[in-house]
């Protein structure tokens, strides 16, 4: 299964270090720690993408699974078996609304 992610996923991904970097004075090894966090987290969704939270109807058949330190990444997306892609919606990072987001993430349908 090949990754298919949204355009703006890898807006967020750099929102994320930037957040980090913010946070935490420069710390730019804070950072690499989240992207290596979500990189797993990408890696075990490949490897297992039925599993996860189903959304509610406005995001029917797609899932939300967190991961990294604390939880704190969250990615949502959506398995396509016939087309061997796993959609990826956004990756999100903390307290960022993602369950408002996600709506206008939606693609692949």
């Amino acid at each position: 299964m090949r990754l298919a992610p949204h355009p703006l996923v890898s807006r967020d991904i750099d929102g994320i270090v930037d957040h980090i970097l913010a946070v935490t004075d420069g710390d730019v090894a804070a950072a690499v720690r989240r992207l290596d966090e979500i990189d797993a987290l990408l890696v075990s969704i490949l490897e297992n993408p039925q599993s996860g939270a189903r959304l509610p109807t406005s995001l029917d058949g797609w899932i939300a699974r967190h991961g990294g330190r604390d939880r704190k990444i969250t990615v949502v997306f959506k398995p396509d078996p016939q087309a061997d892609l796993l959609l990826v919606a956004l990756v999100a990072f903390g307290g960022r609304d993602w369950l408002t987001l996600a709506p206008s993430r939606r693609f692949g349908e």
